[in-house]
């Protein structure tokens, strides 16, 4: 009894809260990294001297803040803090070097083509990185959360979706910076900051969509083998025989 214990889920009212925290998370990001720094740009360019350059520096500011926040209220670096402050540093050098704004703009798609190789290169290791993205969201980044997490790896179904979302995830970010950075070479910079956000967050929102109906599935076939062996445990003809 067991294993088919450990087949079970999480806990419903976790992973409901998991997903609030989630979409309040994306809606957040939005208005910080997609709609406060496309304002702030245009009102330095339309009232100010500034230049391109530095508007763009001074319109990251609100990301910069948010993650100084978040570390703050955590004691700690987490996994989406991290991204966020390499990416912020891989910013500052490019000021220090004197790039021009279009560099700055396609700063992140270099980062994204990393990223995404890494994800790939991940599934040579053990544990692909997928497993610890979605360890950090179904677990709510709580220590005391993890283990059960942790504890799913035992399964091959599991360890399949993981490897199999670390693929689509790795190609999905390629994706994510080749688009960007045609669009960094085919529109203005005023033009880009105001469309960019929702092209990627779009691409974002279809590879979470997809996600999470792959992971619905696999939580489906989950629980359908766990209620076989449950069925079948407790029949005394299989059990004499």
């Amino acid at each position: 009894m067991g294993t088919t214990a450990s087949l079970q889920a999480q806990p419903e009212t976790t992973q409901k809260a998991s997903r609030t925290a989630t979409i309040g998370s994306l809606v957040s990001s939005l208005l910080i990294n997609g709609a406060l720094p496309f304002i702030i740009y245009v009102l330095l360019k339309n009232y100010t001297n500034t230049s391109d350059l530095l508007a763009l520096v001074v319109s990251g500011v609100p990301s910069l803040l948010e993650s100084i926040m978040g570390l703050l209220r955590r004691k700690r670096i987490d996994l989406l803090a991290g991204i966020t402050l390499i990416g912020i540093a891989a910013s500052l050098i490019v000021v220090l070097l004197g790039g021009s704004p279009k560099v700055y703009l396609i700063r992140e798609s270099f980062f994204t083509v990393a990223f995404g190789l890494v994800f790939l290169l991940s599934l040579l290791f053990p544990r692909p990185l997928m497993f610890y993205f979605s360890r950090h969201f179904a677990t709510g980044n709580h220590p005391k959360n993890m283990p059960w997490f942790d504890s799913l790896w035992q399964y091959r179904g599991f360890r399949t979706s993981m490897r199999v979302m670390t693929t689509v995830w790795g190609i999905g970010f390629l994706l994510e910076a080749a688009i960007r950075s045609y669009l960094v070479l085919a529109l203005s910079t005023e033009q880009f900051l105001l469309v960019s956000p929702f092209v990627i967050y779009g691409i974002i929102g279809v590879l979470a969509a997809w996600t999470f109906f792959y992971s619905r599935q696999g939580r489906k076939k989950s629980e359908a083998i766990r209620q076989s062996l449950i069925v079948h445990q407790n029949d005394p003809t299989s059990q004499n025989a």
